[in-house]
Order: structure tokens, then sequence, then C-alpha cells
């Protein structure tokens, strides 16, 4: 039986799979064996007219990559959720990206560029304000060491010299030994030239073959560049030489010019030379457009000159005036660009097109250098120009006194309105004639303050002193009926400047009746004394002294004003004059005890102790029982060696006016002389009346402790600390007295209670800090600063203090802050003056240690420094600077000055004394 077929397949097995399907996406055909796509018709599509519109307004979304598809996928963290906004991201970051898209973000873009635009200016300098804030409290480290550079300049040739090379020291041996063992073969030349045992190591200049040429030389073997120089020269000579001479026997070049031209035609601009011809091009294209414009002209000119090309410069600015003959400013600038003998031919043409121009009279003036040249071109000039307050200024300048007198005559009737030539008449004729003149400028000038004033100055010189005052008044009401507004500023300068020439009366006589222009009634004694401090800074002394005088006279009971002329008389004036001044003020004010006492100081450091001693007895009929006057006359005693009659008014005082002070100072004065059980008596007596005066606890404690007896000094602090719990200084005693006797943990607990009784007080808490660094606790004292600085964030105490704790490299850092915190404070003032003295800068440590006395000149310690200071850095003339600055301040504060002036042996020390031994007792700041 026959097998079975089996049946035919319905797909054909010869067919290939893709056949009948669409390629993929891509695929060009035959790539892989290097063939590449080409594009028919069918693929672009039927043609179409330009007016057609396109088939791409809505193109196929492009497919976007996987990756980027992967970036883009919505975050659905809870951390990018946002309650009002929802999840942040695009929220159609799935759509299409077309054309209405691209729009839109480009219309965006425009807002936000201009929105910027707006604001960029503002950020740009907010940014730029940061930065330099950031550049100041962060500098770099350029800057850090700017100052270090800047004092390079001061270092020595020899010092420079001496500087040490710097080198790299790491494995030096090694690197070293490696060289001493390479070996460079020398060249054979060297071997066969020394092969006959002599070498030579320079050339003799007589050597080499002599060419055709005279000088000329043949080079050897061996090079030498001074020979190589001098045959150079030596050619261009003969060359120059057989230029010059042709066969006609004419000189076609110079050559003793041809290299000084060569070395003039180096350009001297050294800027672009596009920009030079683009510069000329822009002047051509003005000087063709517009010719009659005479600053295209001296452009051109001056560019020229610039690149150093001055004959082509002269060139154009003579064709400038030739095209411009009108203009001034074209005539000088060629003045000035040709030769002096070019300029006086030059000036001649200008002065034939304008003569009625003043600057080209002066040029051709300048010009001529014989002094009747300069005459007679004036004179010409004045002729055509007979009006010209300039030209006769300068006539007038060149004649003498007789000359001048004729010329200036003539001038005031050319010129009648110019006060300058009137004055200048004046001041050449004689007395008489003078006040002539004079009359006539006011006739001619009446709105003129000047001309007054020289009359004022006029009758002063010439004594008579009666007629300044009126001369004054009547200028002020001649000018006020002509209109003339009285500026009081300006008449106070005139004032000034008549103190300085020498005129006092007419300086007093302008304050006289100037100062009360202008100001209201209720105004008067403060503006006037502003006016006084004025003038003294100005050093018109006589001015202030004028402006007290009339103050005086219109406020003759101010204590004030009598005080502030005083204190002016006494450090501008003489003893004589403050003390006619006092004795006018107690006249006016016999209640104002300070007058009173200053006019007795004043004579007793004249010497005068009984006249001091009368003006005490006149102080004390018109103040009976004043504490102070009681006072002063017991110093005065004392002083004098009186201590009897010191005593006897002491006995006074207390019976009479029995005051804490008086009580105090009687007490001071027994144990002053050494009578220490009278002064306990004293003092003990003082405690039962007034309990709450916490210097007598501290004069006790002292006394008892100069006797050795600690533990009733302890008690009296005690109880005075008791009584008066408000009083620092009473404190510190009993501290430091613990302290000493060595009980340190008591001394802490002293100050601790101290801080609770006074809190935020500066002086407790460096006391405690020092307790603690003086036991080595530098940590707790660094601590308890800390602490001390959040308390009391602005003592000035503390922060100079601060500064000496720290480390040396943080110093400078510290000092910064406390400026910031307290920039006018003494004591960080004298910190920074230290610090200076520390770093070796001289200079600036005086300066600093100017600005200290200054703010604060009852400040002693600051001098004492200073004075310290000048001893071991400043001259002769520096150190008696200081001391007598300090002998007038005579200050009376300051932790060691007051150490020193409060000791009993120096009771009766004056300021100079005192800071002689604060400059030896203060230590060099390290």
């Amino acid at each position: 039986m026959a097998s079975k077929l089996p049946p035919p397949p319905i797909v054909n097995p010869k067919r290939k799979n893709f056949l009948g399907q669409p390629a993929p996406q891509g695929y060009v055909a035959g790539v892989g064996r290097g063939a590449t796509g080409f594009t028919t018709r069918s693929d672009i599509g039927p043609a179409r007219e330009a007016s057609d519109v396109p088939d791409d307004r809505h193109p196929a979304p492009a497919k976007r990559k996987k990756d980027d598809e992967e970036d883009l996928e919505e975050d659905l963290n809870d951390a990018n959720y946002d309650e009002f906004a929802g999840y942040g991201g695009s929220l159609f970051n799935k759509d299409p990206y077309d054309k209405d898209d691209e729009e839109a973000d480009a219309v965006y873009e425009a807002i936000d560029e201009r929105m910027d635009e707006k604001r960029r200016e503002y950020r740009e300098k907010r940014r730029k304000e940061e930065i330099e804030k950031y550049r100041q409290e962060r500098p770099k480290i350029q800057q850090q060491f700017s100052d270090l550079k800047r004092e390079l300049c001061a270092v020595s040739e020899d010092e420079w010299k001496n500087i040490p090379e710097v080198g790299d020291a790491r494995n030096r041996k090694q690197r070293l030994h490696g060289r001493r063992e390479k070996f460079t073969p020398l060249p054979d030349s060297v071997l066969t030239r020394n092969l006959g045992g002599e070498s030579g190591t320079s050339i003799d200049p007589k050597s080499g073959l002599a060419s055709a040429f005279p000088g000329m030389l043949t080079p050897t073997g061996d090079l030498d560049l001074r020979k190589i120089g001098q045959a150079r020269n030596t050619l261009m000579d003969i060359k120059l030489n057989q230029v010059s001479d042709s066969v006609s026997g004419q000189t076609v070049v110079d050559p003793k010019g041809y290299l000084t031209d060569l070395q003039s035609m180096i350009p001297t601009y050294g800027g672009d030379i596009n920009d030079i011809k683009k510069a000329r091009l822009l002047l051509k294209s003005v000087r063709e457009t517009n010719p009659n414009h005479p600053p295209a002209w001296i452009a051109s000119a001056r560019l020229e000159e610039v690149t150093g090309k001055l004959q082509a410069a002269r060139n154009l600015i003579l064709r400038g005036c030739e095209t411009c003959p009108n203009s001034e400013d074209l005539w000088l600038e060629a003045a000035r660009l040709v030769p002096v003998d070019t300029a006086k031919n030059v000036i001649a043409q200008a002065v034939n097109h304008l003569v009625n121009s003043v600057k080209l009279w002066i040029k051709a003036s300048e010009l001529e250098q014989d002094m009747k040249a300069k005459k007679r071109v004036f004179r010409k000039a004045l002729e055509h120009i007979p009006n010209s307050v300039r030209l006769w200024k300068a006539a007038v300048e060149l004649e003498e006194p007789e000359d001048a007198k004729i010329l200036l005559s003539r001038a005031v009737e050319c010129c009648p309105t110019s006060v300058e030539l009137w004055l200048a008449l004046a001041r050449l004729e004689t007395y008489d004639n003078a006040r002539k003149v004079l009359n006539k400028a006011r006739e001619n000038i009446p709105t003129d303050r000047q001309i007054w004033i020289t009359a004022a100055k006029l009758e002063e010189a010439h004594g008579n002193s009666t007629m300044v005052e009126k001369i004054i008044d009547r200028s002020i009401n001649s000018l006020a009926a002509n209109g003339v507004e009285i500026n009081r500023e300006h008449w106070m300068k005139e004032a000034v400047d008549a103190e300085k020439a020498g005129a006092v009366l007419t300086c007093q006589a302008i304050i006289k009746f100037v100062i009360g222009h202008g100001v209201e009634d209720e105004d008067r004694k403060h503006s006037w004394l502003e006016d006084a401090d004025n003038f003294t800074s100005q050093s018109a002394f006589e001015c202030s002294r004028a402006v007290y005088s009339h103050a005086l006279e219109i406020f003759p009971a101010k204590k004030s004003i009598w005080l502030r002329a005083a204190h002016f008389e006494r450090q501008h004036g003489t003893r004589d004059s403050l003390e006619s001044l006092l004795q006018r003020a107690v006249a006016h004010c016999p209640q104002a005890e300070v007058l009173w006492l200053m006019g007795a100081k004043s004579k007793w450091l004249a010497g005068d102790v009984p006249a001091a001693r009368s003006i005490l007895s006149l102080a004390f009929q018109a103040n009976p029982n004043s504490e102070e006057i009681w006072l002063a006359a017991v110093k005065l005693e004392s002083e004098n060696w009186e201590y009897e009659r010191a005593r006897k008014l002491l006995a006074k005082a207390r019976n009479s006016a029995p005051t804490p002070r008086v009580l105090m100072k009687s007490a001071k004065l027994e144990w002053h002389l050494g009578d220490l059980e009278e002064a306990l008596k004293q003092l003990q007596t003082a405690i039962e009346q007034f309990a709450d005066y916490p210097k007598f606890y501290m004069m006790q404690g002292q006394i008892h402790a100069l006797q050795q007896h600690m533990t009733l000094a302890r008690e009296s602090y005690s109880i005075g600390t008791r009584k008066c719990p408000n009083s620092v200084p009473l404190w510190l005693l009993l501290a430091r007295l613990d302290e000493n006797q060595g009980n340190m943990t008591r001394a802490r607990s002293v100050l601790e209670k101290a801080r609770q009784k006074n809190p935020q007080n500066s002086q407790l808490w460096l006391e405690a800090i020092r307790l603690e660094w003086k036991t080595g606790l530098k940590d707790i004292a660094s601590a308890m600063m800390a602490k001390a600085l959040q308390d009391c964030p602005i003592s000035g105490l503390l922060w100079a203090e601060t500064i000496f704790l720290v480390d040396r490299p943080q110093r400078k850092t510290k000092s910064v802050d406390a400026l910031k915190k307290c920039e006018h404070d003494p004591h960080v003032l004298l910190a920074v003056s230290k610090l200076f003295w520390t770093e070796r800068k001289t200079q600036k440590c005086r300066e600093w240690f100017n600005r200290a006395v200054k703010i604060d000149p009852d400040f002693g310690d600051a001098w004492g420094y200073f004075y310290k200071f000048e001893l071991l850095h400043g001259t002769a003339e520096e150190q008696n600077d200081v001391k007598k600055r300090c002998i007038q301040a005579e200050p009376r504060h300051g932790e060691v000055w007051t150490s020193i002036s409060k000791s009993p042996q120096n009771w009766r020390a004056k300021t100079e004394d005192i800071l002689l031994s604060v400059a030896e007792a203060l230590p060099v700041p390290v």
C-alpha cells in the first residue's frame, strides 16, 4: 500500500519572513557593507510653491530618548509635594513640545530678560557691596601682608644682600651627590687649541684681519660682541660717507644727523597703532566736513604731536589758522607747537586778525625775552583794549613803583569798577592820597566791602584807632543802604584775614558790628561761643578774644561765658590778661567760687602768695562758709609749708562748715605730716558724724595697713562695705588686702559678693580676672573674661585687657573687635597704642597715643605710657612736647597714676614729678 504524502505547508518555506513588512525605524539598506542611504522624490513629497503654507506647523511629536524619559519622570516623593502647587516639576512633561511651546518659551524668556535688566544694576551694586564687605572682614593673604610689603621700601642695600637665599633643603645630599657624579665631555676644538700648553680666555682687541675697508674686521673662530658692534658702526660710517659725496659734489645725506633722525623715528606713543589710524581718519573726516570748526584742527594737531610727528602737527595747525583766522585757541595752539622764533610771527599774524584778544597779547609778551619789549607789547595792547583789568595788572607788575603808580592812575580811569586796581593804587600812595583814592573807589564801587576794610586797616596802620570802628560801622550801614546782603560768614573770614595781616583793631571792629547779624536773640550765647571755638581752631586768637569780649558785654552775669573766656586766656593768653579777666569776672559774678579760685591759683603760680591770700579772703567775704574756698586756702598754706596755718584753717572750717570733705582733708593733712594717731582720731570722729562716707573707711584701713595692723585694716574695710555697699574702691581694697595675705579664696568670695551688690561693674570683673591670672589659672581667667564681656559688652576697660590676655597672633583681631565696640574709649586706644609698640611701629604708635590723650586728657596712664615711649623712641623735642602737654592737661585719673599721685610721700609732688614717676613705674609692653 502506497504511503500517503503529507499536505503542502500553508507558508512557503522559501519565502523570507521580512518580505511585505515595513522597514524598522532608521533602517538604511546596505549600511552594514558601507552603503549610504539616498532620498527620492517620493520620500520628499510633491513640489510646492513659495506661497504655500508648510505642513510642519503640526509635526509629529519627536520621540524622546530613554534616558530623557527617565530624567523627566514625575517625582512623586513626599518631599517634592507642596500644598499649593502640588508635586514639583513640570506638569506637562509627557506632552509633545511643539512650535507653540517654543514661541511661548521665547516670549517668557524675553520677559525674564527684560525684568532682569531692570534689576541688574541694583543686583550688581549689591553684590559688589557684599564682596567689599566680605573682603574687609576676611581679607586675602596678599592684603594682610600689604603693610609689611610697604615697609620693604625702608630696607637698605646691605640688608637686601644679607637676606639668605631660599632653597630646597630636602634630600640635598642625594641631589648634590648625583650632580657631582655627572661629567660633560669637552669638544675636540678646546683640546686642540690647548695642545701647545697655552690657553687664552680673552681676545686681543687688535687681532683680526684687515678687510678692504678701513676699520672692518674679518671674523675669526672666536666671537667678541664688542668688536662686532664696532665693525657695524664702522660699516655704517663708510656707507654714509659714500652716499654723502656724489659725483656732482652735492651732499645727499647728512651723515651726522642721520643716526639722530633714526632715533627720532622711534614711536613715542605706546598705544595701539590701529586706534591712531582710526582717530586720524575720523578727524580728517571732521575737518573735511566742517573746515571752520577749530577744535577739529586742534585735536588733529595734538594727535600728531602725541604720536611723535611734530612737523605734521605744525603743518596741520597752520593750515587750521589759515582756514579759521578768527579762532583764538587755534592761534595759541600754533604758537605752542612752532619754534619760538616762528611763534613770534604766528602771534603777530594772530594779533592782526584778533586785535582785541587779551590772551594773544599776553602770549606775545611771554615770547619776548627783553623787559622793554614786554612793556612795549603791553602798552600797545592797552591802546587797543584799555578796559582789560588783566592787561593792566600784568603791565603794572613789570613797572617800578613810581611808574606803576602812574599806570594805576590811568588804569582806574579806564576800569573804574575794578576793586583790585583801586586797592593797588591806594597801597602805593601816601596816607593822604590813599584816603582820597579809597574815597573815590567808594564812590565808583559803593557795593564792595573790601574798600571799607582797607580804609579801616589804613587808619589803624597810621595810629588813628578811633576811626576804625567808625569806618566799619559806616561800611555796614552803607552796604545795607545799597542793597548789599551782610553775609556773616564772609565778614568773619575778613576778620580772620585782618588778624593775620596784623590789623587787630580792624578785626575786633568787624567782630563787634557783624557778630549779631542773622542771629536770633535766644541763640546768641550758643552761636557766639561756637564762633569763638571756630576762631580758636583756626588759630585766630584775637578774633576769639573779641567774641568773648562782646559776649561778656551783652551777658555780664553769665558764669559759663566767664569760665570759657578764662580757660581761653589760660591756654592762649598771658597771665596778665587772665588775671585782669578774672578780676572783672568776680566783680560781675561774686558767687562763682571757681572764678575766685582760678584767680588765687594764678597768683600762687606766679609766686605772689600774699595776693593769692587776699583774693581768697575776698572770696570768703563773698561766699562765707564755702567748702571750696576753705580747702583752697588750706592747700595754699600747705603747699607753701605753712602747716600750722593750714591746721588752724581746717579747725575753723570744721567748726563753721563741717562737711565730709573738710573732715577728710583734716585727717589727710595729719596723715601726710606723719601724725597717724591724730589722723585716726579725726577719722573716727568723722565716721561718727558721716557714717556713709566711704573715703573715711578707706583712709582708716590704709593707715592700719601702714601700721601693719592687718586685722584692724580688714575690719575697717568690712565695716565700710556694709555701710557703703556701692563703693567699688572699698571692695577692691578689701579683696587686695586678702590677696596680699595669701587668702585667695577669701578674695574671690569678696569680689563675688561685690559683683552681686554692684552688677555690671567692669572694675570688679577686671580685678577678679587678674586674680585668677596671677594664680596661674589662665583658662578660668579667659572664661571669666567671656562672662564679663557678656555682662559689660561696651566696657573699654575689659576690651583693653582682653587684647593682651590672648596670644600674640590673635591680638590684632581682638583689637579690631575692641575698636568696633568701643571706638572712642581711652583704654582701648591706649591698648592699641601698646600693641603697635610691641610691633615696633613707632609712627602708628605715636599717632594712637595722640588720639588717646586727645579724647581723654585726664587719663594719666596714657600720658605716662606716651612719655615712656618718647623716652625710648623719640627725640628730646618730642619728649618735652609730651611733658608740656601733660602739665597743661593736669591729669588726675588712671590706675597707675592715682596709685602714685595719692601716695603719702608724693602729696606735694607736681604734675611733672608724677609723670616721671609713672613713666618709670610702667612696664614696656611685650
